[in-house]
């Protein structure tokens, strides 16, 4: 009888989206190189991808439903904020790029 409240205890764990978000401006931003920031914008590309899977219709939210439907609410809020703030984050680092390793104007 233990056994059903630790596999429910595991599944609302292992089901909630885990908080992506980034801070858009970093201290260090301006100071990167071209390449820093390159290699930065692939990693955020990645990671928005794998917010977006966290979002809609997924396994998570699938057994979440199953169990507190409420945490459906609380995963796509989540998942919205990490998308956002990868976003941002992406924005202004492309910006910055395009300002100091392409010579564009830079627009804040």
């Amino acid at each position: 009888m233990k056994f059903i409240p630790l596999c429910l205890s595991v599944l609302l764990t292992c089901g909630c989206v885990s908080n992506r978000a980034v801070q858009t401006v970093q201290p260090d931003d301006y100071t990167k190189s071209c390449a820093a920031l390159q290699d930065e914008l692939k990693q955020l590309g990645a990671t928005f991808e794998q917010a977006k899977e966290d979002s809609g219709i997924s396994v998570k939210n699938a057994g979440m439903a199953l169990v507190f439907w409420q945490g459906i609410i609380v995963n796509e809020l989540r998942s919205n904020k990490n998308q956002d703030s990868i976003s941002a984050r992406m924005t202004h680092l492309g910006a910055l790029y395009n300002a100091k390793c392409l010579g564009q104007p830079r627009e804040d």
